[in-house]
């Protein structure tokens, strides 16, 4: 990775990590998730229009931009879906960890991205600390041993399409900003996702669900917008040095912050098997920036 590419990715992170752990503090997570993406969308209008007059993307990045938003609120959509059905402690170490390992195998077999074996070792390193972390509470490890069961839990079915998509879409966005500059790629992806999520959760709150978010936590809706649209933004800048072979386990990263964020700012207690998983996740994160 080039040197750039690892401070913004680093950034991103902790933007990813902040941002998140801003949703766990509300009482409504989907409304407060909602109201980041869209004031988001909002607050980077001004930029995006600029670009669009500017530099406007061409055919083909317009089919870019078509295609991550449907894949942005499918990814939403069955993230949702599997947490409806399952645990945290189960879904999340299946959808991320299978995500992070598909990653570099797409990079390398559809983009012809090469990886060295030092890359390598520091993403298997990323894997196991995702998995380790992710399953710190719960059985989500134990799922991993036992494939043939997957398809019998709906929360794994969902979160493996999760991991899927995932994947998916952060190969898609590494071609996508090739045709399209970062900034207005993630404004319509910001724009198109909340429209979409707004479909998709309109149905399960009222209209005063949506005006009470508003009024009172207006604040961190702008503040979580900002951060939730520069974590990606600077993603898919950092798409442009690096491969996404290494930028997508290198944004695992966050998942450190997180529970560093969890301690400091939530109070929550860490166990020995999440420092384990996250002082892995940090130490394959720099084997990965390293890596050549």
């Amino acid at each position: 990775m080039t040197g750039l590419a690892v401070v913004l990715v680093l950034i991103s992170a902790f933007a990813h990590a902040s941002w998140n752990t801003m949703v766990r503090r509300s009482d409504s997570p989907e409304l407060t998730n909602w109201m980041m993406l869209s004031s988001g969308a909002v607050l980077a209008s001004p930029f995006a229009l600029f670009l669009l007059i500017t530099r406007p993307p061409d055919p083909i990045g317009w089919l870019f931009v078509a295609g991550t938003v449907a894949l942005h609120i499918a990814y939403f959509f069955t993230l949702g879906r599997a947490y409806k059905h399952g645990d945290l402690s189960l879904v999340y170490p299946v959808a991320r960890g299978l995500g992070l390992a598909l990653i570099p195998i797409i990079g390398v077999t559809v983009l012809a991205e090469t990886v060295s074996v030092l890359a390598a070792m520091g993403i298997a390193l990323i894997f196991i600390g995702v998995v380790t972390v992710g399953s710190s509470t719960g059985g989500g490890l134990k799922i991993w041993l036992k494939p043939r069961s997957m398809l019998s839990d709906r929360s794994v079915v969902f979160a493996v399409l999760t991991g899927v998509l995932i994947a998916a879409y952060s190969t898609f966005d590494k071609r996508g900003v090739e045709h399209v500059e970062p900034i207005f790629y993630m404004f319509t992806l910001t724009l198109g996702s909340s429209l979409g999520i707004l479909l998709l959760i309109g149905r399960n709150y009222a209209k005063q669900d949506f005006t009470a978010e508003f009024r009172k936590h207006w604040k961190i809706g702008l503040a979580g917008g900002v951060l939730q649209f520069a974590a990606y933004a600077l993603v898919l800048s950092a798409f442009r040095l690096s491969p996404v072979s290494y930028i997508g386990p290198f944004r695992e990263l966050g998942i450190v912050f997180g529970v560093v964020m969890a301690v400091l700012v939530l109070r929550e207690s860490v166990t020995l098997k999440r420092a384990i998983g996250a002082g892995a996740i940090g130490t394959g994160a720099i084997v990965v920036a390293i890596a050549p």
